[in-house]
C-alpha cells in the first residue's frame, strides 16, 4: 500500500499527533515529557518543511 506524497505527509503528521497525545497522557510532567514533546515537534516541523520543498521539486520537474 503506497500513499501519494501529500497523503503520506498527512499520515505521518497524524501519527506524530497520536504519539504526542500518548506521551502527554502517559508521561509525568517534567523534563522527560518536555523532551518528548520537543522531539516530536521537531519531527513534525521537519515533515511540514519538506512538504514545501517536495512541491517545489515537482513544479521544477514538470516545467522541464
Amino acid at each position: 500500500m503506497q500513499l501519494a506524497g501529500g497523503k503520506r505527509k498527512i499520515a505521518a503528521l497524524a501519527f506524530l499527533a497520536i504519539l504526542a497525545a500518548l506521551a502527554w497522557y502517559t508521561l509525568d510532567p517534567g523534563k522527560i515529557r518536555l523532551v518528548a514533546m520537543i522531539l516530536l515537534g521537531g519531527f513534525a516541523l521537519r515533515i511540514a518543511l519538506t512538504a514545501k520543498v517536495a512541491q517545489g521539486d515537482q513544479e521544477a520537474q514538470s516545467s522541464r
